[in-house]
């Protein structure tokens, strides 16, 4: 099935010199803020293994100023497909504490896309905070259905809940359930939790923490900058 997309176009031209770009963008000062936190981190990430990166604070409107400022990641990833061939998407709170390994080294070859999903009891979580997208018709065609999946423009999870419902999984009420698979789920794999690790629990082994939810604790975000200067300098 093709899914004609209507996902905005971006005018920003870009000279590529890796196949891999890592990206986050902003918006609005509390957000800004954070990015400024897991920029250094990001940047070095990236370095370190031949990546281009591209980190975008916006203090005006959001890319698409129709819809609630998440849905901007969506405008990204899908306008940076047409250059890169991975896009590593990072949101603006979550940092970088142990850069030792390439995440595209974990990645499946045969699948599109990659998030990782937090299991919490009997719920199962895919969450958007880290994203890898190839570019492959089946990432385009799974991101134009996120986007026309107009039902969860305002919910409170966002793109994350219009791919949990494409792929399966119950958003509505926070059921969080599997309900069987759909013609999108063989295109998304779930990564070990160590790449989009909760600050409120952490993984064992943490390479990406992610400070979500409504009340970010910038002083922790601020330690774990210091863990990764303490991880960069045993490298």
């Amino acid at each position: 099935m093709s899914v004609q997309s209507t996902i905005p176009a971006l005018r920003v031209a870009l000279t590529p010199r890796s196949r891999t770009i890592v990206c986050s963008l902003a918006i609005g000062e509390p957000h800004i803020a954070f990015m400024r936190r897991m920029a250094p981190t990001v940047r070095y990430y990236a370095q370190r293994y031949r990546m281009d990166h591209l980190l975008l604070p916006l203090y005006g409107a959001a890319l698409d100023p129709t819809r609630p400022a998440a849905w901007s990641k969506v405008v990204l990833i899908h306008h940076l497909l047409k250059t890169y061939d991975t896009v590593v998407w990072l949101d603006a709170d979550t940092i970088v504490v142990d850069p030792g390994t390439d995440i595209r080294t974990e990645l499946d070859p045969r699948a599109p896309m990659h998030v990782v999903a937090h299991r919490l009891g009997r719920k199962t979580i895919p969450n958007t905070g880290v994203w890898i997208c190839r570019r492959d018709p089946r990432t385009f065609e799974l991101l134009a259905a996120i986007w026309n999946h107009t039902e969860f423009v305002n919910d409170g999870w966002w793109e994350q809940a219009a791919l949990m419902d494409l792929i399966g999984f119950e958003p509505r009420e926070r059921v969080c359930r599997f309900r069987g698979p759909t013609l999108y789920t063989s295109s998304v794999r779930f990564l070990n939790e160590k790449w989009n690790s909760r600050y409120a629990a952490p993984a064992p082994k943490t390479h990406i923490l992610h400070f979500s939810g409504p009340n970010k604790p910038l002083d922790e975000m601020e330690r774990s900058y210091a863990l990764f200067l303490q991880h960069i300098a045993d490298l």
